[in-house]
């Protein structure tokens, strides 16, 4: 993994790459902002509920907006959130079904 990484231009140290827990995982540094304001916006879902069970349509972007400016994300995250909210949408789109 740490050769993909360097391949890509960022340089990993190895040691900080772990299986040891199945369900931890870890969050690079210059991830961090992105990660925790995705997590920021875990409310800000617009969810429609029909007979065929939820459908999740995407982030609400004025409450995402809220919630970026109160807790004073840089602007650059943003379009990380969107990347989120689209793999996001593909996961929940199939657990709907």
């Amino acid at each position: 993994m740490a050769g993909q990484f360097e391949q890509m231009g960022y340089r990993v140290d190895p040691s900080e790459i772990s299986n040891q827990d199945s369900e931890a995982f870890k969050v690079f540094a210059s991830n961090w902002d992105s990660m925790t304001a995705f997590l920021a916006c875990e409310t800000q879902w617009r969810v429609l509920a029909g007979p065929a069970g939820l459908i999740w349509t995407g982030l609400d972007y004025a409450g995402a907006d809220v919630a970026l400016r109160r807790f004073d994300f840089p602007n650059s995250v943003f379009a990380d959130l969107q990347v989120m909210e689209l793999e996001a949408l593909s996961v929940l789109g199939g657990a709907s079904s």
